[in-house]
């Protein structure tokens, strides 16, 4: 009986995490626009805390302003074209930087790794915007 309780239960949070991971996946390539702001609100959080000690219900509330501030300015041109590009820019690095490690720190590949994935996630920024 306990067995197939542990078993259900293994189950269902299998489960959930694949869950998680899919919407994660269809968030970003859905919406980039609302995935990078939860993502750097989630971040400005975590470091206010655990960087400048900030009490946890202060880092929160700078974690909501954080993504409230830049839903909003990705909503004016100037702010959509500044904050989509360094974060596409900063994508690029991040894939080129798997790139890097995964092919022997062959710099081509990190390169081409670095264009492809700036532009592809660049496009991703203009499909959500419209």
């Amino acid at each position: 009986m306990g067995a197939a309780l542990l078993a259900v239960g293994l189950e269902l949070l299998i489960g959930i995490v694949i869950g998680l991971i899919v919407t994660v996946i269809g968030l970003f390539f859905g919406n980039i626009i609302v995935f990078d702001s939860i993502a750097l609100a989630i971040l400005a959080g975590f470091l206010s805390h655990g960087l400048l000690g900030v009490h946890p219900a202060l880092a929160i509330v700078i974690g909501i302003t954080v993504l409230l501030g830049l839903l909003l300015l990705h909503r004016t041109r100037p702010g959509f074209w500044i904050i989509g590009a360094l974060l596409s820019l900063l994508w690029g690095i991040i894939f080129s930087s798997m790139a890097y490690e995964f092919s022997g720190k062959d710099m081509v590949w990190t390169y081409v790794v670095l264009a492809l994935g700036t532009i592809a996630v660049f496009a991703l920024h203009l499909r959500a915007r419209s």
